[in-house]
């Protein structure tokens, strides 16, 4: 059987915060820091095909873009030539030497529809002159506010903006550096610094959205048709809505359902879980319209990823592996209701297992949750360090990542 890819998707947000690209950092495996697509082309042809063929490029990105490093020999021997170039932007990389090879090259790509943009990019004298000769076929330059200064970040966006290239600015991990940048111009923003909102000291989810927790907890714990009915019923307004769902599909039946019951065996319990889900990141204390929230997805995505991984580890630990996925959902909670978690946690469905690896990251949970904030911030190290943790192998790792993917446009 053919083996899956390992790979990290960041995403790229636009100036109001919404998902506009994910970067593909595409791996051969965890165990080492080089990326594959930066050696081998034919090895990297290969982990394209596996990606596109295995998660699909629609479930790993949507609608979105995705911008894909892009080395020397990669842009010499056409490997994205059968692409479709609405979906990648290909990223030039930094140590690329810029001859007339290069430019034949990425002229090509521009003729057959792909944006291109220039990766990790110094605005000095020296890179200026370097790739001058790409600048007319350049879409996007990507910044990186950690080797430049504010002022050169600054200069970069008049210098570019003259010419109509968008800018994005790399590894911004905070509000304020977001600020500075969006003052200057600059269109697209890679970091988590969406991820880090000014807390607000005492707020608290609401009653239903606390319900919406345990209820998920519940159902990824496999209860019996009757303990679900039951859960589901304490709640009128809940068990209301579920009904108003069930019956909003009338074409689909010939009579109208009237019992949780009912409604639990016609849409089943994958469906009940997707819209709970779908009900919690429209609570009107999280803001942002959930499908558009890089939280939403972020928070989705690694809740999955951890319980795929729980069941590796314990496949008959149903109670661990809701654990699990509970977990990562609510380590996300803070970010989206902007409320410290130990405001959070009272009214959650949170045990003490589970208090300790939100709060401290320690324990099997805990554990599960550095891998998953590892594998988002592609920390290669921490993989590898996690891995050894949980007595996990790669297989396992990629394996709970491509499962995470299809769970991201379910919702």
């Amino acid at each position: 059987m053919q083996s899956l890819a390992y790979l990290a998707r960041q995403p790229i947000l636009d100036r109001e915060g919404k998902i506009y690209a994910y970067e593909l950092l595409f791996r051969d495996s965890p165990e080492s820091d080089i990326a594959v697509i930066a050696s081998d082309v034919l090895a990297t042809a290969q982990v394209l095909e596996n990606v596109l063929n295995n998660i699909g490029i629609e479930r790993l990105i949507g609608k979105s873009k995705a911008f894909v490093n892009c080395s020397r020999n990669m842009l010499l021997d056409n490997l994205f030539g059968l692409l479709n170039p609405k979906c990648f932007v290909l990223e030039v990389l930094e140590d690329v030497e810029v001859d007339d090879a290069i430019v034949k090259a990425v002229q090509r790509y521009k003729a057959l529809g792909f944006e291109l943009a220039l990766d990790d990019f110094i605005f000095n004298d020296e890179f200026i002159t370097r790739f001058k000769p790409l600048f007319p076929y350049i879409s996007y330059v990507k910044m990186d506010v950690v080797d430049n200064s504010q002022q050169s970040m600054n200069t970069a966006a008049t210098f570019f903006k003259t010419m109509g290239v968008k800018l994005l600015a790399e590894k911004v991990e905070d509000e304020a550096t977001f600020k500075r940048c969006e003052d200057a111009g600059y269109d697209y923003f890679q970091g988590f610094f969406f991820a880090k909102p000014e807390l607000v000291t005492g707020k608290k989810i609401d009653a239903t959205s606390a319900t919406i927790l345990q209820l998920l907890l519940l159902i990824k714990s496999r209860p019996s048709l009757e303990v679900l009915c039951d859960g589901l019923s304490k709640h009128g307004d809940i068990s209301e809505n579920l009904l108003r769902f069930v019956n909003s599909d009338s074409q689909a039946r010939h009579s109208r359902i009237d019992t949780v019951k009912d409604a639990i065996v016609w849409v089943g319990m994958r469906r009940i879980q997707e819209w709970l889900m779908l009900m919690l990141y429209a609570r009107p204390e999280l803001g942002m319209t959930p499908q558009v929230s890089p939280l939403f997805q972020n928070a989705s995505h690694r809740a999955k990823f951890m319980e795929s991984l729980a069941r590796s580890i314990d496949e008959n630990d149903d109670a661990f592996c809701a654990k699990a996925f509970m977990v990562g959902l609510i380590s996300r909670m803070d970010a989206l209701v902007r409320a410290p978690l130990e405001t959070i946690l009272p009214d959650s469905p949170a045990d003490d297992e589970m208090r300790e690896a939100l709060l401290n990251r320690t324990g099997r949970l805990g554990t599960l949750l550095r891998l998953a904030d590892a594998v988002e911030l592609d920390d290669s190290e921490s993989i590898r360090a996690g891995l050894g943790e949980l007595n996990l192998n790669f297989s396992q790792l990629k394996l709970g990542i491509n499962e995470s993917y299809s769970f991201d446009n379910e919702h």
